[in-house]
C-alpha cells in the first residue's frame, strides 16, 4: 500500500493547476449535455423562418420529353384509313408554375410566432444546462478541496502518532516503559494510514467524476487551486425576489404555457377557408409522323385563384381546439406546481444554509479547544503524567472536530451554489 502511495504522489507533481474559473470555462465548451443543448437551438433557429412559416409562395419547373414508336391503324368517319408501322411521335412538356398562399386564416401568422417561442424555449433549455453544469463543476471542485483538507488533518494526526511512536519507543530503550504503548501507537498509525489510503481514493474518484464533467480523459491530472473568497450573507426575501423572475424553470414553464396557446389558434384557424393563387408559364409541343396533327405546339401564362373551405369534418377540429385548450390548463399547472416546488426548495435549502454557517462556526470554536486539549496533553504524554490512550482520545476528538467543519463549510458552499442556481446567478 505504501508503494501504491509514493506511485500516486509522484504522478501528482507534474499536475496543471486548475482553478475554478477554468473549469467552469472548460465545462461550458466542452460539456456534452450544454454541445447538445446548443445544436438543438441551432436548429430551432434555422427552423425559425417566413419560408417554414407559410409566408412564401413555392416556385417550382417542371420538363418532360417523351418519344414513342408505336404501329399504328387509323379509321376515320370519312372512310379514310391511316396505318403506319414503327411511327414515331414526340411530345415535349414543360411548365413553371407559382403557387402561394395568400389566406389561411391567419394560421401562417402562429406559425411563425410559434417558431419565435420554440427557438426561445431551445436557448433557455441552453441557461439551463448551463447552470447545472456551472452547478456541477462547483460541487465537484469544492468536494476536491474539502477532501484534500481530510487527506491533510489526517496526515497531521499520522505525524502525531508517529511522534507517540517515538516517544513511547525511547521510553522503552530507556527501561522506562513497556513495549505496550509502542505497540498501541503502531497500530495507531496503521489505522491512520489505511484511513488515509481510503481517503486518497474518494479525492482521486471525485478528480474523476469531475474530468468526465469536463468531457476530459479520466486519467488527466490537476490540483485544483483552493478558492479565496470574502464570505458572503444571502438574504432569504432577495433571493426569493430573484428566483421567481429568473429561474429558468419558470420561465421554460411559461414559454410552454404560450407554445400551447398558439397551438389552439392554430387549430381555430382550420375554421376559416384557404385561398392560394396559382400563377404558370406552360410550354407544350407535339410531333407526329401519323394523325390528325403533324405538328402541335403551344405557350403561355395560366393564372388563377383555388379556395378551399373545410366546412365539416367529423367535429374533428373541434375536438382538437378543446384538446389544445386542455394542453394550456395543464402548462399553467405545470407552472403552479413547479412554482411551488421552487419555493419549497428554496426555503429548505436556505435553512440549510443557515443552519450549516451556525455549525461551521461553532466547529470553528470547537477546533481550538480541541487543539488546546491535545497540546496540553501531549505535554503530559511527554512528561509521563497520563498514558497513550488519553493522548489518542484526545487526538481523535481533534480530528473529529475537523472533520465537522470540513463537512460544515461544504454544506454551506453547495446551498450557496443552489440558491445562486435557483435565483439564475450562475448565468447572467
Amino acid at each position: 500500500m505504501l508503494i501504491g502511495f509514493s506511485f500516486w504522489s509522484s504522478i501528482s507533481n507534474g499536475q496543471e493547476a486548475l482553478n475554478l474559473k477554468d473549469a467552469i470555462s472548460i465545462a461550458l465548451q466542452n460539456n456534452y449535455n450544454v454541445r447538445i443543448a446548443r445544436n438543438a437551438t441551432e436548429v430551432n433557429t434555422a427552423n425559425n423562418t417566413l419560408g417554414n412559416a407559410g409566408f412564401l409562395p413555392n416556385l417550382s419547373l417542371n420538363f418532360g420529353q417523351n418519344y414513342n414508336i408505336n404501329n399504328t391503324t387509323q379509321e376515320f368517319f370519312s372512310g379514310e384509313t391511316r396505318t403506319g408501322n414503327n411511327v414515331n411521335t414526340n411530345n415535349l412538356n414543360a411548365n413553371l408554375l407559382l403557387g402561394w398562399t395568400v389566406f389561411d386564416g391567419l394560421q401562417m401568422f402562429v406559425n411563425k410566432d410559434r417558431l419565435t417561442e420554440i427557438e426561445n424555449l431551445g436557448q433557455l433549455n441552453v441557461q439551463f444546462q448551463m447552470e447545472n453544469t456551472i452547478s456541477q463543476v462547483m460541487n465537484f471542485y469544492y468536494s476536491i478541496e474539502q477532501h484534500q483538507r481530510r487527506v491533510a488533518t489526517i496526515q497531521k494526526a499520522i505525524e502525531i502518532s508517529k511522534e507517540r511512536y517515538q516517544l513511547a519507543k525511547l521510553k522503552q530503550d530507556l527501561g522506562s516503559g513497556s513495549g505496550i504503548p509502542v505497540l498501541q501507537a503502531e497500530v495507531d498509525i496503521n489505522a491512520d494510514s489505511s484511513a488515509l489510503i481510503r481517503q486518497q481514493l474518494i479525492l482521486r474518484t471525485t478528480k474523476i467524476q469531475l474530468n468526465e464533467l469536463l468531457s476530459r480523459a479520466p486519467e488527466t491530472p490537476f490540483e485544483v487551486v483552493p478558492v479565496s473568497e470574502s464570505p458572503i450573507m444571502i438574504d432569504y426575501n432577495d433571493i426569493a425576489e430573484k428566483a421567481e423572475a429568473r429561474n429558468v424553470m419558470i420561465r421554460m414553464a411559461d414559454k410552454n404555457i404560450r407554445i400551447s396557446e398558439l397551438n389552439v389558434k392554430q387549430w381555430e384557424a382550420n375554421r376559416y377557408p384557404t385561398v392560394d393563387l396559382n400563377l404558370g408559364y406552360n410550354f407544350t409541343r407535339l410531333q407526329a409522323e401519323i394523325g390528325i396533327l403533324k405538328f402541335n405546339q403551344n405557350a403561355g401564362l395560366s393564372f388563377g385563384l383555388t379556395a378551399r373551405w373545410n366546412i365539416f369534418n367529423g367535429w374533428n377540429n373541434s375536438r382538437e381546439i378543446q384538446v389544445a385548450k386542455l394542453g394550456v390548463e395543464s402548462g399553467k399547472l405545470t407552472k403552479e406546481q413547479t412554482a411551488l416546488a421552487l419555493k419549497t426548495d428554496l426555503f429548505s435549502i436556505y435553512n440549510n444554509y443557515i443552519t450549516s454557517k451556525e455549525l461551521a462556526n461553532l466547529e470553528t470554536n470547537n477546533i481550538k479547544i480541541a487543539q488546546r486539549n491535545l497540546d496540553i496533553t501531549a505535554d503530559k504524554m511527554r512528561l509521563g503524567t497520563i498514558d497513550a490512550l488519553e493522548l489518542r482520545t484526545a487526538q481523535l476528538n481533534l480530528v473529529d472536530t475537523e472533520f465537522r467543519k470540513i463537512t460544515a463549510d461544504f454544506e454551506v458552499k453547495l446551498a450557496e451554489i443552489e440558491l445562486l442556481r435557483m435565483a439564475g446567478e450562475l448565468v447572467k
